[in-house]
C-alpha cells in the first residue's frame, strides 16, 4: 500500500487496490508517453505515491479506463484535433463515430477540455519544440491529482491527519527538529546545499531525510531560473506510509 492511503487509513480492514506505472500500462495498452499525454490533459491522475516518489493510480479508474470503447476514447482524447472536431489521425471524409457517450467527448467535463484546447494549441504553435509553459503544465497536473486523490480518499473513508508528523531524528550527532512541512519549504526555498546546512547536515544526509519522509525534492537546475514565476511549482505532501509514520525502517 502506498503512502497517501496507508498513513490515513481510519478503521478499514483492507486497503483499497491501487496499480503501479507498469501496471495501467498493460491493463490500458499504451506506452510511458501516451500516460503521459493522459496525465496532461488530465484524463488520468494518480491518487498516491510511495516512499521513492513513484505514483500510484486507481485501480477501479484504471479498470474502468481498460474496456475497448474506453481505450479508444482515450486514443482519441490524445489525437483529437479542435478544428476538425474529431481525432487527427483520421482520413479526410473516413467515417468516424464517437466511441462512448460524453457531453464533451472525448474529454471528462468542459474545464478539462478548455485546458486540452489551450494545450494543444500552443504546444501545436510550438512544434517541434517542447511545451512553452512546463509551470503552468505542473500546476494543473498538480490540481488533477491533488482532485484524484481527494475523491479517492472520500469514497474509500480515508481521513488524513490533522496535521503532519513532525521529524526528530539524529544525523551524525546533529538533531534535526523540524515539521515535514516545513522541511518542504525549506528544501524548495534554496538549494539542497543551503538547505542542508541550514540545519547542520550534509546535502547527501537531506536527500535521504526527504527520501524517508517523502519529502518532494525539486530537480537539479530549479533555481537557475532567475525569475520564480519560471520555476515548476511546490508540490504537495503525500501522506506518510504506516512504517516510516512510527519510526520503522
Amino acid at each position: 500500500m502506498d503512502a497517501r492511503c496507508r498513513g490515513g487509513l481510519n478503521a478499514m480492514t483492507t486497503d483499497p487496490p491501487l496499480y503501479e506505472e507498469y501496471e495501467v500500462l498493460e491493463r490500458l495498452q499504451i506506452r510511458g508517453h501516451e500516460l503521459d499525454g493522459l496525465l496532461n490533459i488530465g484524463i488520468i491522475a494518480p491518487v498516491a505515491g510511495d516512499s521513492s516518489g513513484h505514483p500510484r493510480y486507481c485501480a477501479e479508474t484504471v479498470d474502468r479506463l481498460a474496456n475497448p470503447q474506453q481505450r479508444i476514447r482515450l486514443s482519441d482524447a490524445l489525437w483529437w484535433d479542435f478544428d476538425l472536431n474529431r481525432p487527427g489521425y483520421m482520413p479526410d471524409g473516413a467515417p468516424w463515430a464517437r466511441a462512448v457517450d460524453l457531453p464533451f467527448y472525448p474529454f471528462d467535463d468542459q474545464e478539462q477540455q478548455s485546458w486540452a484546447r489551450r494545450y494543444y494549441k500552443l504546444k501545436k504553435a510550438c512544434a517541434p519544440f517542447r511545451y512553452p509553459y512546463p509551470e503552468r503544465l505542473a500546476r494543473y497536473r498538480s490540481r488533477m491529482e491533488d482532485r484524484a486523490t481527494k475523491a479517492f480518499e472520500r469514497k474509500h473513508g480515508i481521513k488524513r491527519p490533522p496535521r503532519t508528523r513532525g521529524i526528530d531524528v539524529s544525523i551524525r550527532g546533529a538533531r534535526v527538529q523540524i515539521s515535514r512541512a516545513k522541511l518542504r519549504d525549506l528544501v524548495w526555498s534554496k538549494t539542497m546545499i543551503r538547505a542542508g546546512a541550514d540545519l547542520g547536515i550534509t546535502e547527501t544526509a537531506l536527500r535521504h531525510l526527504c527520501k524517508r519522509y517523502m519529502i518532494p525534492m525539486p530537480t537539479r537546475g530549479h533555481f537557475n531560473h532567475k525569475d520564480p514565476k519560471k520555476r515548476p511549482p511546490k508540490p504537495t505532501l503525500t501522506l506518510l506510509l504506516r512504517a516510516t509514520r512510527y519510526g520503522d525502517d
